[in-house]
């Protein structure tokens, strides 16, 4: 078997063992009776076993220790430490600060792990101030965690956000050489994959906390990485993450400005938006998914290709993509009163 195919083999091995792994736990937390119930603030209308995430984490770690690769541990450490985290308030409902805390110690330690990142290129030019960056850094991973987990609300759409991250980040990746790193991202592909198969329209289990957290920091890890190491740009990473980026920053800075209590549940997201007026998770699944093939790959390809055009492209989209959410905005106002 040659190396090339052997680097490919977390992705069959994570789909595999997330496939065969959900449906025993969905069926361990029925008889635990740990499931979400309907609600105002919910998007499902039938009771949901939650916490189908540690299946991806579990299939994740276990395929890349099976695979013939190096085993990138510092993207291990953080995933489990993310889903334990999100195992706990799944099933215990962990203070805010809590889970701030956790969020932001494994922020540091990735930094510790992968180094600081020295310099970000603006324009054609790298602009040196390795404090500014390290600290933004930081920041920008614990925010990662928390809008996966915001973004969380719809049947299959962080899963297909898991595939999409871990796909993309893997070829650029091993495009660059790093394909131990490489080889995590494909893992966390295939682990979402996986249970796509059983979170798709009409879902039948839930990730919770435990996966979309672990999403999360797999992500982070990956953009990390690639900013440290220079093989994936920041602009880079923000194209390939800017359709849950854009939702969830603009729709919690929407709310800071309003006075909002923007830490407590709410139904104010676009995908919100979307259900309440009407439209079915399939639709907005294909929506998501549609928006990342036809917008988001084209303008990271070029971006890659064209490294000095990145932060154009990055802006430009983010741009384009607020403007979407805008309109999604606006256009379900009537049909979403009373449901804020």
């Amino acid at each position: 078997m040659t190396g090339a195919v052997q680097g490919w083999l977390p992705l069959p091995l994570a789909l595999v063992l997330a496939a065969v792994l959900t449906p025993l736990l969905r069926f361990w937390l029925l008889r635990r009776n740990l499931v979400d119930l309907p609600g105002e603030r919910r998007s499902h209308d039938v009771p949901t076993p939650r916490g189908g995430g540690l299946a991806i984490a579990v299939a994740i770690a276990v395929a890349l220790v099976l695979a013939p690769v190096t085993v990138w541990w510092p993207g291990i450490v953080v995933l489990a430490v993310l889903a334990l985290l999100g195992w706990c308030d799944d099933h215990f409902e962990l203070p805010a600060s809590v889970r701030l805390a956790v969020q932001a110690a494994t922020a540091v330690l990735g930094l510790w792990w992968l180094g600081p990142v020295a310099s970000v290129p603006m324009f054609g030019h790298d602009l040196h101030l390795p404090w500014l960056w390290t600290l933004l850094a930081g920041i920008a991973v614990v925010w990662l965690v928390n809008l996966h987990n915001f973004m969380d609300g719809s049947d299959g759409l962080a899963a297909m956000q898991g595939v999409w991250s871990g796909l993309a980040f893997a070829v650029i990746l091993r495009m660059n050489g790093l394909d131990a790193v490489a080889a995590f991202a494909l893992a966390l592909a295939g682990g979402f994959a996986g249970f796509l198969l059983w979170n798709r329209p009409p879902a039948r289990i839930f990730m919770g906390d435990v996966g979309s957290m672990a999403l999360g920091g797999g992500v982070a890890m990956l953009a990390l990485v690639g900013a440290v190491s220079g093989a994936v740009s920041v602009w880079v990473s923000l194209i390939l993450t800017s359709l849950f980026v854009v939702d969830a920053t603009a729709t919690l800075a929407r709310r800071v400005v309003r006075g909002e209590q923007w830490y407590t549940a709410h139904r104010q997201h676009a995908y919100q938006r979307l259900i309440v007026a009407g439209w079915n998770h399939g639709r907005v699944l294909a929506l998501y998914a549609a928006i990342n093939l036809l917008l988001v790959l084209p303008a990271a390809c070029v971006a890659v290709v064209y490294p000095e055009s990145g932060a154009v492209i990055a802006i430009g989209l983010v741009v384009l993509l607020a403007g979407g959410w805008w309109v999604i905005q606006s256009a379900t106002t009537t049909e979403n009163q009373g449901h804020e």
